[in-house]
């Protein structure tokens, strides 16, 4: 959801198949939260299999919540690749580093806390509760304005629930830069973290950000491979191992009927995502005659993902004011849903994210007399 563009070495490749990766994961949590309009329309029970263009859609409403998983090792991948050796050679320091996260971050995640802030009471005294993320108190505004609301711990979700995971994000975040600093990105730091939070999840220990950072890692592993290919004149070996990695994962996943099993996924997602970022990652000259629009589609994930319960709370309160009942059942309103959301995606980035970034980072320069 948040992490800055690939921009690789040399130029040779945009890594539009990764762009095309976090937009999907994107629409699927998109999806997933589309079973919040139930409670809008005053569902007495939640049937999955109800929702509308379910047939087309059951991938997305049964196991769109893990496209948070992807987007992590995503970060994770562009981040090793992008500043790794920028920050282990000392190019980046630790407060370019500070203002180049909090200026991609903050300034959209304030202002939809601060809007989700002043909606829920109106939703509150309208309907007798909440919509959809209750717990709305000040130490819970307090940890999400601090975007620290799932650094040790299962928390609940409360006011813009989707922040969650960028909460965790943020807390790898600064482990990542830590880490690299002191001890650079070996392959036995990437391969150590993974299986850190492999135990961990064997061991039923729910810390959001200690699995975020096994994927993040995983991602980073992916990246590394990378690096070393881009170094090299064979590609195509490295290409058929991480295709054979990814197969032999997937295949046994499907062979042991677990391949859809919640409770192991997360397991089958962690291992298959090192091989399927590296082989999304290569130069995929089908996808070069959509670049623009596959540039514009990766563009959108941040502010599609803070900004969808917004829009859906205020479509809530809308219903409960006119008295209509949202026709969640019909195709059309999930399309009309998804295209609204992704168009004011577009405004928010183009009108708000990106202009409030660049200030950041200028008046930040200015300051600290550091390129950010």
């Amino acid at each position: 959801m948040s992490e800055p563009r690939a921009e690789p070495h040399g130029g040779a490749s945009k890594m539009l198949g990764l762009e095309v990766v976090r937009f999907l994961c994107a629409l699927s949590v998109l999806i997933w939260h589309y079973q919040h309009f139930y409670e809008a329309a005053g569902s007495p029970t939640f049937v999955r299999e109800d929702q509308p263009l379910y047939p087309l859609l059951s991938l997305f409403y049964g196991y769109g919540q893990f496209g948070v998983q992807i987007f992590w090792a995503i970060s994770g991948f562009i981040f090793f690749w992008k500043y790794g050796e920028a920050i282990a050679s000392g190019a980046v320091s630790g407060i370019k580093f500070f203002w180049l996260r909090f200026s991609r971050l903050y300034p959209l995640h304030v202002v939809t806390l601060l809007l989700i802030a002043a909606l829920q009471p109106i939703h509150l005294a309208l309907t007798g509760g909440s919509f959809v993320y209750h717990d709305n108190n000040l130490p819970n505004f307090l940890l999400q304005l601090g975007m620290a609301t799932h650094w040790f711990g299962p928390m609940p979700y409360t006011f813009n629930g989707p922040i969650w995971s960028v909460s965790a994000e943020v807390f790898v975040y600064a482990v990542f830069f830590l880490t690299v600093k002191r001890l650079g990105s070996s392959p036995w730091l990437l391969g150590g973290a993974v299986v850190v939070c492999l135990a961990a999840m064997v061991a039923g220990i729910g810390s959001p950000a200690l699995i975020c950072a096994g994927y993040f890692y995983a991602g980073g592993a992916a990246a590394k491979l990378m690096l070393k290919t881009a170094r090299g004149n064979d590609i195509a070996g490295p290409r058929f191992v991480a295709a054979a990695m990814l197969a032999t994962v997937l295949g046994c996943a499907w062979w042991t009927g677990m391949l859809g099993e919640r409770g192991v996924l997360q397991f089958t997602l962690l291992l298959a995502a090192p091989p399927m970022l590296f082989l999304a990652a290569q130069e995929w000259r089908l996808l070069e005659r959509w670049e623009g629009p596959i540039q514009v589609a990766g563009n959108l994930t941040y502010s599609s993902y803070l900004c969808h319960f917004p829009l859906q709370l205020g479509l809530a309160i809308a219903a409960a004011v006119s008295g209509f009942a949202l026709p969640v059942a019909s195709p059309l309103f999930l399309i009309g849903y998804l295209a609204v959301t992704l168009v004011l995606s577009r405004l928010v980035f183009e009108r708000f994210e990106r202009p409030a970034q660049d200030w950041i980072r200028t008046q930040a320069a200015k300051r600290q007399r550091v390129y950010v």
